[in-house]
C-alpha cells in the first residue's frame, strides 16, 4: 500500500528546481568489505597500554555492563509556576506540591548521594572536542568585492577573511566540493587539512549567487593547528587497529582492512589545541545504532580514546575500488509485473525494472539504469558475498519487491531536482533485503549504511514493512544525501538531531508528492507499531515541540547508545515542527523540499541549532521566498531554539524536576542517565545530564514520580544500586 498499483501515466507533481554536482578533487568514500579479524594474543596485549577514552559518543558500551547507581525520589509535580530556589535535601524528604497551582519546587542535591564506591577510576588523558567553540557564520553582510567563477576564486575569498572565520595563517584548505544550482546559486565547500591530514569535521562552505559574488560563508574551521610530524608517532596503523581489536576483544569486531587513516582533534578542554589519532574503522557492534560503521580513535601514542558512529570510513581516494561497477556488466534489461501482497495482505499491482543474466536466464530485482541492486542482507555481512535478489532461488518476495519499487520511487524524485543517485554522484545503489541481527532475528529496522564495495548500501528488514513506507524510504535516502552535502555527519547531540531532522522533513516532503496514501507530516504511519514521529504533534510521540518541552533532552556530555547519542532521535522533533509549520503558512512542497535541500548544502558537519536558525532565514531570502520569511522566524521564535536555558516557568500543565548531581569525578568518569517513573500510572521520561553542567532536569505532566539515576562504568562492569522511596536509601 505504498506504492501505485501501476506505473502512472501522469507523474505527481515534483520540484522543478534542478541541482547538478561538479567535483574537484573528491574526498575518498571507497569502504573496503569487511572480514574477520583475529584477536591479539595475549602478549600482544600486554603490549598495548589501555587507558580509559574520555570522551566521545560510544566508548567502550560493549567493553562493561550497566554500573547501576539508582537514588530514587518521590517528586509531586503541580502545574505551570515560576521555579522555586530552595533546595531540599532529597536523600530523606519528598516534598508534596498541591494540585491548586502553587508554584512546582526545584529540587536540588548539593550533598553527596549515599555512598557511591569507586575502584580505581581510570586516569583522564585527551579527548576530543566536539562543541562548537570554532563554528562561525559570516552571512548577512558583505565580505568580498571580487567575482567568483571557480574554486580558485573561492579559496581567495576564503583565505581573505580566514582570521574573521575561525582560521589563521597555518590554516590549510584541501579537497573542493562545488554544487551548481539552476538558480545560480554555487556551494563551495572546502575540507581543511593539516599536510595530508584531515581534520575531523573541519569545513568552511562559501555561497555565491548568480553573478559570483559571494552571499555567505559557514565554517567550522579549527585554527593554530600544530602537531608533530608521523615520523614521530609512537604507533602505525596495525599498531592503532591493534589497540581496537584487544579493547573490544569478545565482542565480534571486525576491522575494515586499508581504510585505517590519521586525522586531527580538536581537544575537549575549549582550547584551540589539536591532536593526531588514528582512526580505525570497524563494522557497527551496537544494535542501537543505525550506522553500518564505528570510527575508534587511538592517539598517537597508543592510547585508545573513544568511538562513534559514522556512515562509511574516510579512506583515501587513492583506495576506492571495489565490486560495484562490475555488479551490472554485461546484464541485460527487462521489466516485471505482477500482483504482490503487503505484509497484512492487502493486494498490488506493480511494475518494476529488472535485470537478466543472458548466460543463465535469471531474473534479477535490479536496473541497469539506475544502477540499483537488490541482494541478501545476510551473504553481504557474514559471507562478503552479494547475492542478488532472483525469482529462480526464491529470494525474489513480494516485500522485497514492494521495497524495490519504493526505492526507484524516491530515486526517481531526487532525480527531478539534478540529484542523480543518492550521493548525487550516481554511485550504485545496493539495497539489503532480510537485515537481522546478531541472533539472526528480524532488526526491524530500516538504515542508510554509508558506502560500501563501490555501493551506497541501504538496508531493511523485510519481515517487517519498513519498505512500504515512501516516508521512511525518503527518510533513509535522505541520511545517504545529507552525508554528502554537508561531507560528514557528527551523529551526536545537536548534530546528529538535525540530520535525523533533515531525513524526517525531505523524507515526508517526498511521500507527499508521490505517494497518494501518505499521511503528510507523520513519518513511519504505516509501520507505526514500529516506529512513529509526528511532525505536527510531537508530543503525541514522545518528542518535544519546543526547548525544555516535555521530552526535551539536552546535550549530553557523554553521548552513547544509551543516551541515543545525545537525543538525537528526540529532538529532530524541533526542526520537524518548523517544516510542518511552513506548510501551513501556505509554502508548497515542491518550493518546501527545495529550500531544505539548499539549507543542507549550507551547513557544515558542525552546524549546531545556534548556527542553523541563522542560516535558514539567510537561505530562504537567497531564494526569493520572502512571504514565508514571518512564519519561518515565528517558528523559530516558538522552538525556543535562541535561548536553550532551563525556563523559569514550564508549561501549563506541568512541573520542572532539577537535581545537582553531587559527585563531578563520578559524572566526569561515567556514564550517567536518569528517569522519572510516574507512580500512579504509566509513563516514564529519560534525561541526562546538560553537557558542561552537573544539573539533571526535566519537565513533566503534574503527578508522582520517582526518579532513578544510573551511573554507567565504562571499563568495569561494577554495579551499585540504592533506591529512594521518600523515606530515605
Amino acid at each position: 500500500n505504498a506504492v501505485p498499483e501501476t506505473v502512472p501515466e501522469a507523474v505527481p507533481e515534483k520540484p522543478d528546481h534542478e541541482i547538478s554536482r561538479e567535483q574537484v578533487e573528491p574526498e575518498a568514500t571507497q569502504i573496503f568489505p569487511v572480514i574477520n579479524e583475529e584477536a591479539p594474543s595475549d602478549s600482544d596485549q600486554n603490549e598495548i597500554k589501555q587507558k580509559k577514552r574520555n570522551a566521545g559518543p560510544m566508548a567502550a558500551v560493549f567493553a562493561a555492563a550497566a554500573v547501576l547507581f539508582i537514588f530514587a525520589l518521590i517528586f509531586f509535580i503541580s502545574g505551570t509556576g515560576k521555579t522555586a530556589d530552595k533546595a531540599y535535601d532529597t536523600r530523606s524528604v519528598a516534598v508534596p506540591v498541591d494540585d491548586t497551582g502553587e508554584e512546582p519546587e526545584v529540587f536540588a542535591e548539593e550533598e553527596q548521594v549515599g555512598p557511591i564506591k569507586i575502584t580505581e577510576a581510570p586516569e583522564i588523558d585527551e579527548a576530543a572536542y566536539t562543541g562548537d567553540g570554532s563554528v562561525q557564520t559570516f552571512i548577512g553582510e558583505p565580505f568580498y568585492n571580487g567575482v567568483i567563477k571557480n574554486e580558485d576564486d573561492a579559496a581567495d575569498a576564503i583565505y581573505s577573511v580566514m582570521e574573521r572565520i575561525g582560521g589563521d595563517d597555518s590554516t590549510e584548505l584541501g579537497s573542493v566540493t562545488v554544487y551548481p544550482t539552476e538558480d545560480g546559486i554555487t556551494y563551495y565547500s572546502f575540507q581543511q587539512v593539516a599536510g595530508d591530514v584531515s581534520v575531523y569535521g573541519a569545513t568552511v562552505k562559501l555561497i555565491t549567487d548568480k553573478d559570483g559574488r559571494a552571499t555567505g560563508l559557514i565554517s567550522s574551521l579549527v585554527p593554530g593547528i600544530s602537531a608533530p610530524s608521523m615520523n614521530d608517532w609512537a604507533i602505525d596503523e596495525t599498531q592503532a587497529e591493534a589497540v581496537v581489536r584487544a579493547y573490544y576483544k569478545g565482542t565480534g569486531l571486525k576491522i575494515v582492512p586499508g581504510a585505517t587513516e590519521p586525522t586531527m582533534l580538536p581537544m575537549e578542554d575549549g582550547s584551540e589545541n589539536l591532536y593526531y589519532a588514528w582512526v580505525v574503522y570497524t563494522n557497527n557492534i551496537y544494535e542501537d545504532v543505525d550506522t553500518a560503521y564505528i570510527a575508534h580513535y587511538v592517539d598517537e601514542s597508543g592510547d585508545f580514546l573513544y568511538s562513534m558512529p559514522v556512515s562509511k570510513p574516510g579512506s583515501k581516494e587513492a583506495l576506492s575500488g571495489g565490486t560495484a561497477a562490475f555488479a551490472f556488466d554485461g546484464m541485460e534489461s527487462g521489466e516485471w509485473s505482477g500482483t504482490v501482497k503487503t505484509l497484512k495482505g492487502e493486494s498490488m499491482q506493480i511494475t518494476v525494472p529488472t535485470m537478466k543474466d543472458p548466460e543463465t536466464g535469471s531474473e534479477i530485482l535490479g536496473d541497469t539504469e539506475r544502477k540499483i541492486l537488490c541482494a541478501d542482507y545476510v551473504d553481504f555481512y557474514y559471507n562478503d558475498t552479494i547475492t542478488p535478489c532472483s525469482f529462480s532461488d526464491g529470494s525474489w518476495t513480494d516485500e522485497a519487491v514492494i521495497t524495490y519499487s519504493n526505492f526507484i520511487e524516491i530515486y526517481d524524485f531526487f532525480a527531478t531536482t539534478g540529484w542523480e543517485g543518492a550521493d548525487g554522484e550516481g554511485t550504485p545503489s545496493l539495497i539489503l533485503m532480510g537485515a537481522v541481527d546478531g541472533n539472526g532475528q528480524p532488526e526491524e529496522n530500516a538504515c542508510y549504511s554509508g558506502k560500501m564495495q563501490g555501493f551506497q548500501v541501504f538496508e531493511f528488514d523485510t519481515a517487517n514493512p519498513f519498505g512500504e513506507a515512501v516516508d521512511v524510504m525518503g527518510h533513509e535516502y535522505t541520511h545517504c544525501f545529507t552525508s554528502t552535502a554537508m561531507t560528514t555527519n557528527l551523529y551526536m547531540n545537536d548534530y546528529g538531531a538535525i540530520n535525523e531532522g533533515m531525513s524526517d522533513i525531505m523524507g515526508n516532503l517526498a511521500a507527499m508528492m508521490t505517494d497518494e496514501t501518505d499521511e503528510h507530516f507523520v513519518i513511519g504511519e504505516k509501520v507505526e507499531e514500529l516506529i512513529k514521529r509526528s511532525m505536527k504533534d510531537p508530543n503525541s510521540e514522545k518528542q518535544p515541540a519546543f526547548v525544555w518541552d516535555r521530552y526535551y533532552l539536552p546535550n549530553a556530555e557523554e553521548s552513547n547508545d544509551l543516551n541515543d547519542n545525545g537525543g538525537v532521535h528526540t529532538n529532530s522533533s524541533l526542526l520537524n515542527i518548523i517544516s510542518y509549520k511552513l506548510n501551513k503558512a501556505g509554502m508548497a512542497p515542491e518550493d518546501e523540499f527545495y529550500y531544505w535541500m539548499n539549507v543542507s548544502f549550507a551547513m557544515t558537519p558542525r552546524t549546531d541549532f545556534g548556527q542553523l536558525i541563522e542560516i535558514m532565514p539567510w537561505v530562504m531570502n537567497n531564494l526569493g521566498y520572502t512571504q514565508y520569511m514571518d512564519a519561518l522566524k515565528k517558528a523559530i521564535d516558538e522552538t525556543g531554539l535562541a535561548d536553550r536555558s532551563l525556563p523559569d516557568t514550564p508549561k501549563e500543565g506541568c512541573g520542572i524536576i532539577k537535581v545537582t548531581f553531587p559527585d563531578e569525578e563520578v559524572l566526569r568518569d561515567y556514564y550517567v542517565d536518569a528517569y522519572f517513573i510516574a507512580v500512579n500510572e504509566e509513563g516514564e521520561y529519560a534525561t541526562y545530564p546538560e553537557a558542561g553542567t552537573n544539573r539533571i532536569a526535566s519537565t513533566l505532566l503534574s503527578g508522582e514520580y520517582i526518579m532513578t539515576i544510573n551511573i554507567i562504568d565504562p571499563e568495569t562492569g561494577e554495579e551499585t544500586v540504592a533506591v529512594h522511596y521518600g523515606d530515605g536509601w
